[in-house]
């Protein structure tokens, strides 16, 4: 049986609520994709411009001595709808930026609607603590609105191409999903990345437990991906050009794209070993391994910041 669908697929449009400026993608089925005349970009490239390094500094606590760190995690750009309001967000794990005093974010440089490869907007933010975090998962989310003002104010725009609450999946789209998916993990593994264009690192893999269930009691499932610290903050797209299957055992013609969840740990084993010294002695050593299974939470647990999002806009003094 073959099923065939066509849908309008968006790729830009300018935040004009809230004082904040982004680039949305609506991403959903589709067949023949319109794009906007001023936007030519595959939606691959798009997605490789949905992320950002988060690069943090603080000061930790080891054997008694004050210690300062520096640690690098992944994030991605998520605009939320609020009444008639948009708030535009980077989103991350609340453990990447946990303790971090300063912050560093590099945006690529916006031209005529495109990314500026090359052209870098780098933002340096002390202190590093108006990030919102989640009630029950370990997600945090940093309204952008002052930092892209303050872009706008020196006279640059940043590129930025931010998912919104239309690209998470809605119950049919989950009822359409199969056991086993070819996702992709978009990130800074290793804090890795092309620090020349400002580009992340894109990994492919498949879904260890199915989307539709919650692994074990909660809102997360696994994947089966290389992980490596870093691609704390990943998103995880459900993504596949031409065709896919379903559930029921269909095969749709065209392309899906959704944000189906938000990386949160990788899976170790631990490893023990033997090490031989010259004097016959023998110490016993042990460490962890990745597996390369990683936990990812459900991207529907984004829904549960409208309501903190919705407090804070309501209690903001008013400027006349």
């Amino acid at each position: 049986m073959f099923i065939f669908k066509k849908t309008l697929f968006h790729t830009m449009r300018p935040i004009t609520n809230f004082k904040l400026f982004g680039i949305i993608i609506v991403l959903l089925f589709i067949v023949s994709i319109q794009r906007v005349k001023c936007q030519n970009l595959p939606i691959s490239e798009l997605l490789v411009n949905s992320t950002i390094r988060i690069e943090c500094h603080g000061d930790t606590v080891i054997n008694g001595q004050q210690i300062p760190f520096t640690s690098v995690g992944s994030g991605f750009f998520f605009q939320f709808a609020i009444g008639k309001d948009t708030v535009l967000c980077i989103v991350t794990n609340f453990h990447v930026i946990k303790g971090a005093k300063t912050g560093v974010l590099r945006f690529t440089e916006s031209i005529n609607n495109k990314p500026n490869y090359g052209h870098i907007i780098t933002k340096t933010i002390t202190p590093f603590s108006s990030w919102i975090k989640h009630p029950s998962q370990d997600l945090a989310i940093l309204p952008i609105t002052p930092i892209i003002n303050e872009i706008r104010g020196v006279g640059k725009l940043p590129y930025m191409v931010s998912f919104e609450e239309s690209n998470l999946l809605n119950t049919q789209q989950l009822n359409e999903l199969t056991a086993i998916e070819d996702v992709l993990m978009i990130g800074y593994p290793v804090g890795f990345w092309d620090s020349t264009n400002n580009l992340p690192v894109v990994r492919k893999g498949l879904t260890a437990t199915p989307i539709y269930l919650n692994y074990e009691g909660r809102p997360h499932f696994l994947l089966d991906i290389s992980i490596y610290p870093g691609s704390s903050g990943s998103p995880i797209v459900l993504y596949n050009q031409g065709s896919y299957g379903t559930r029921q055992g269909g095969l749709i013609v065209g392309s899906r794209l959704n944000l189906i969840g938000i990386n949160v740990q990788s899976v170790n084993a631990p490893v023990t070993g033997e090490v031989n010294l010259n004097n016959n002695q023998h110490i016993l050593t042990t460490t962890s391994i990745p597996i390369n299974v990683a936990v990812v939470i459900k991207a529907t647990e984004l829904l549960a910041f409208k309501p903190i999002l919705l407090h804070i806009i309501n209690n903001q003094p008013t400027h006349k």
